[in-house]
């Protein structure tokens, strides 16, 4: 299964598309843009638990930020961050997988932008 996420400040909204539904949710706030895109993927962790808990997922994010500082890749240094980080991280299952791709090929991200 695949799941596309993206956060953008334009609204402080977060989105989620998967083959068959397209999620956007608006967050209170000002959130930053890096915090939008934990949040997104937060959520989509959160769904995917909910809803498909034995499946192999990859879940897309255009965040190359985010997505390397959960893959392990980058270390998380800003606390507003670190809080989502550490929400995020015991949610990530072996059967879960977190990918960056191009904004160009982010279905989420192409919702957001209408």
């Amino acid at each position: 299964m695949d799941i596309y996420v993206d956060g953008g400040t334009r609204n402080s909204n977060i989105c989620l598309v998967t083959k068959d539904k397209c999620i956007v949710k608006y967050r209170r706030g000002e959130p930053t843009n890096n915090e939008l895109e934990y949040l997104a993927v937060l959520y989509a962790l959160g769904y995917v638990r909910d809803n498909y808990p034995d499946k192999y997922v990859r879940i897309y994010s255009d965040s190359k930020l985010i997505v390397n500082q959960i893959n392990g890749n980058y270390r998380v240094t800003t606390d507003n961050l670190l809080v989502l980080y550490n929400k995020c991280k015991p949610m990530m299952t072996k059967k879960i997988k977190l990918i960056w791709i191009s904004r160009k090929f982010n279905l989420a991200g192409h919702v957001l932008e209408k």
